[in-house]
């Protein structure tokens, strides 16, 4: 099921038992944070590919007050991180790129300032899926067939991951002590003492230049989202580190440049949304890096001045890459509403893996020169690509949009809302409608268009069947003035969205 509506609430994930995990803690009385704690947590089980407790996470959601929650839930390289030696090797997988996980820490500060149930719950089912074992899927058996000929030389993945096929039963035993011990005691389960210890010392082992001291110090962090207007709604993206002001200055390039008010699809069309994507990446890599390090100047890369000369200076020649990602949406019966991402970066991160765990290579954001405010170094959070789109309207409600897609992302976000914002389109269609994405630009540009009613595709796009995952998996909602709650699920990734009754 794709879509669902409900004024009750509901869930759109990725996978079905995922789904089917959040909407028995709604039915059970947990509100819509609980739910996705409870999504969270079996992703990171049935979808290591994508997310686990290696990795990430952000959140941003509306309460059932109307006030916006932002969170940053990405870690840090570690206090001992090499810098020369990362910018001789500029690695994207590996030992040098493994940094903090923060999606454990991000439970507890989820649950403690949000939910109404004690983790013990919020994380049963991922429990027992790892404890008692489940069947592979074939998302997650094709990410094994597709990684295996990078990562098969990796000991840890191969042994852990390397021989799953679809249909078979696996069970993770590693990993559901971890979970264990953070439902009997929180993130400190995780973070300080045995646990930590022993996945920091398998960590070393593999090359990593990580302490027990680096998962010690971490903590996640409430932010303030960054604003913006556009045709009259009010949009909400996560700060930096994360890319989220590329997608709000996107769509304000759309507006200013006119490209809303020309026909979707048209000769033009394509042209240009690829040239404006090409100048918000090179203002994201300019300006986007941890607030720690360096402040940017939000207001003013949102200002219109400053729009308009990018527009006037035009892109310089660049490229971007995708991402292996999941993102899911939450709603419940009291009015809260949770957009969650969680993330390894590349399918199963680093290729490291402890513990059952597979560990992030996010440190793979990082600039891959020296003197820029991405530039890596120690205890520094690198450029994050996790991003989520909140957009509100007096009259047309409430939306909250997020996807698998890497670097791709504001493209996606930006295409998504426009045939929504621009177009008239009812989310699903939104959701579901034919994409393009930009690659690569300059002197050997390159972009992905799916296969559409498309005028003016430029002769260096590839185009690709309709439904590619390539083109991002997008999960969406909707509350409308009436308080339904619509919810969607890409067609793209096999999710499932399922409605409260």
């Amino acid at each position: 099921m794709y879509a669902a509506s409900s004024s009750k609430g509901g869930v759109a994930s990725q996978i079905h038992l995922a789904t089917l995990a959040g909407m028995e803690v709604l039915g059970e009385g947990g509100n819509a944070f609980d739910a996705a704690i409870a999504v969270s947590s079996v992703l990171t089980v049935l979808l290591p590919h994508t997310s686990s407790v290696g990795g990430d996470g952000f959140m941003l959601a509306i309460d059932s007050s109307g006030e916006v929650i932002a969170y940053n839930g990405s870690g840090r390289a570690p206090r001992s991180f090499p810098v020369e030696q990362y910018l001789s090797k500029k690695p994207v997988r590996g030992p040098l790129t493994v940094t903090v996980p923060g999606l454990v820490d991000m439970w507890e500060w989820v649950s403690e300032n949000h939910g109404s149930l004690d983790l013990s719950a919020t994380l049963a089912r991922a429990i027992s899926l790892a404890a008692n074992g489940f069947y592979v899927q074939e998302p997650l058996a094709r990410a094994v067939r597709e990684s295996a000929p990078l990562l098969s030389a990796c000991e840890s993945w191969s042994r852990v991951f390397g021989h799953l096929s679809e249909g078979d039963h696996v069970r993770f035993p590693r990993l559901a002590r971890i979970l264990k011990l953070v439902a009997k005691r929180g993130a400190d389960a995780f973070y300080r003492g045995r646990v930590a210890e022993e996945l920091v010392e398998e960590l070393r082992s593999s090359g990593v230049p990580i302490s027990y001291e680096d998962f010690a110090e971490h903590r996640g962090e409430r932010v303030e989202p960054v604003r913006a207007s556009f045709g009259g709604y009010e949009l909400y993206e996560l700060p930096p580190n994360s890319q989220g002001v590329a997608t709000l200055q996107l769509l304000k390039l759309m507006e200013l440049d006119g490209l809303c008010e020309k026909p979707l699809r048209g000769p033009s069309w394509l042209a240009r949304f690829f040239e404006l994507a090409a100048m918000v990446y090179e203002d994201r890599d300019r300006h986007v890096a941890d607030p720690d390090y360096y402040e940017p100047p939000l207001n003013e890369l949102l200002s219109r001045p400053h729009l308009e000369r990018m527009l006037r200076r035009g892109p310089a020649p660049n490229r971007c890459g995708g991402g292996d990602t999941t993102f899911f949406v939450v709603a419940d019966g009291y009015g809260n509403l949770v957009g969650f991402i969680q993330s390894i970066f590349y399918a199963f991160g680093s290729g490291i893996v402890a513990g059952d765990v597979p560990f992030q290579n996010r440190a793979a954001g990082f600039a891959k020169k020296p003197g820029l405010p991405n530039s890596p170094a120690p205890g520094k959070r690198p450029l994050h690509t996790l991003s989520i789109l909140l957009a509100s309207h007096d009259a047309r409600g409430t939306y909250i949009v997020g996807c698998a897609g890497g670097d791709y992302r504001p493209q996606i976000h930006a295409q998504v809302f426009a045939n929504v914002a621009c177009y008239g389109m009812p989310l699903s269609t939104a959701v579901n409608a034919p994409r393009a994405i930009l690659k690569s630009w300059g002197d050997e540009p390159s972009a992905i268009v799916e296969l559409g009613p498309w005028e003016g595709v430029p002769p260096w796009a590839q185009v690709v069947e309709y439904g590619s995952p390539e083109a991002g998996v997008v999960h969406a909602l909707w509350r409308d003035r009436r308080g339904v709650v619509h919810l969607v699920a890409d067609v793209r990734g096999g999710g499932v969205a399922a409605p409260c009754v």
